[in-house]
């Protein structure tokens, strides 16, 4: 990376809840890689101590990572939504940006039918859906055209999750895409890793246990997984 490039991560959160649990991750990105900067979209007034650029949501958006992804302060920027823990230093992954314009991992449950929902396009289950809460590009002219398409394709659908569209204008795409390892986006844990396993150790957790939590228990448990 030259001295001109900035590299960062961003969030986008709506609501308090959100914004915490967003500021979490924040957290756990500065104690592995503090030359990273960090962003958040979010309501105006909203607290955004521990993010070092704060910017505000325009009205109206239905899916709005799905607007302002584009926007981001970083030329090489990593998108995590906000049920996220990083646990290691990112710099092996913000290096695939030397190659690819965008990378991401698949969908682990690719084969289940809501997975496979086409939108205009009849595509082979063999492209299955991107998981859109861990994405990591470079702000290139081919980046930021994907991103309105995907904005207008989304908005077309009718539908209220984003990775069908994704994928339809990801097959229809000329960007150079890279699908990087599941251990910068864990989102399944099988019970025998709780005992040992032989896999690399996860990167990036990205679990529904980290979102808000209305049970006293179980946001006992969220809150302390680092």
């Amino acid at each position: 990376m030259d001295g001109k490039t900035t590299r960062g991560v961003v969030y986008v959160a709506w609501g308090r809840e959100h914004v915490e649990v967003a500021r979490r991750s924040a957290a756990t990105v500065k104690r592995w890689n503090p030359a990273l900067g960090t962003a958040i979209w979010c309501k105006d007034g909203d607290d955004t101590a521990g993010f070092d650029q704060a910017f505000y949501i325009p009205e109206g958006l239905k899916r709005p990572k799905v607007n302002v992804l584009g926007e981001s302060p970083f030329d090489e920027t990593l998108f995590l939504d906000n049920d996220t823990v990083v646990r290691a230093d990112l710099s092996s992954l913000f290096d695939l940006l030397r190659k690819y314009e965008m990378c991401g991992t698949q969908v682990i449950l690719w084969h289940r039918k809501r997975h496979q929902k086409p939108i205009a396009l009849d595509l082979p289950d063999s492209f299955p859906e991107i998981n859109t809460g861990v994405l990591l590009y470079r702000k290139t002219s081919g980046v930021l055209a994907f991103f309105e398409d995907w904005a207008e394709t989304f908005a077309a659908s009718g539908m209220g999750i984003d990775q069908p569209s994704f994928r339809e204008v990801l097959w229809r795409s000329q960007i150079q895409f890279y699908v990087f390892p599941p251990q910068f986006n864990k989102r399944v844990f099988e019970a025998s890793e709780l005992i040992w396993s032989d896999a690399p150790r996860p990167r990036i957790l990205h679990l529904e246990l980290l979102r808000p939590q209305k049970n006293p228990v179980m946001r006992w448990i969220s809150n302390r997984i680092r």
